[in-house]
């Protein structure tokens, strides 16, 4: 497999197969924050649980590793847009909005898992950017609503994730040597 892309749909269905407690959206999202942390156990946080030895965590794990890194990849590369594991444009509005939130949570998550090295961030632009994380995670799906406002609505908001999250990637890195 020379070429990976990745796939919200079967990353759904890996997740769910392996028993993985977090959402496909969720788990994308830590294992980008993950990233711009400059963490990588992702194994150890997300599959910490699972039996390993089974064939469903297998293909899962197998999944997760490559969607590491392309995900990686992405963001060393300054792709954009950013490949964000979210349900696509043609399912239910409030079930995209539940994605969404769930990816800046599971991102909130993965990054916190950074430490106090990244405390500096907090007043940077990467901070502010962190801070509307903390509001799409806490967004109320009731008030949502369903019609081309909401699309629009949901639209900006992803836009927002990628573009932030590469922000975020490089104020992090700003120490790494290359």
């Amino acid at each position: 497999m020379n070429e990976y892309t990745p796939d919200y749909q079967i990353l759904w269905d890996r997740t769910g197969a392996a028993g993985l407690a977090y959402s496909a959206a969720e788990t994308h999202g830590i294992l980008t924050g993950m990233l711009c942390a400059r963490t990588d156990n992702w194994q150890e946080v997300l599959c910490d649980q699972l039996d390993t030895e089974t064939p469903e965590v297998q293909e899962c794990l197998e999944e997760l590793d490559s969607l590491w890194l392309h995900t990686a990849t992405e963001l060393r590369d300054g792709q954009m847009p950013l490949t964000l594991m979210l349900p696509a444009e043609t399912m239910p509005v409030n079930e995209r909005a539940l994605a969404l939130r769930d990816w800046a949570q599971g991102f909130l998550y993965g990054f916190g898992l950074g430490g106090e090295q990244h405390q500096e961030l907090m007043n940077s632009d990467a901070g502010e950017a962190l801070r509307d994380f903390s509001e799409i995670a806490r967004m109320d799906l009731e008030t949502f609503g369903d019609d081309e406002e909401a699309q629009e609505a949901l639209m900006q908001l992803e836009e927002y994730l990628w573009v932030a999250t590469s922000l975020i990637w490089h104020e992090a890195g700003q120490n790494d040597k290359e």
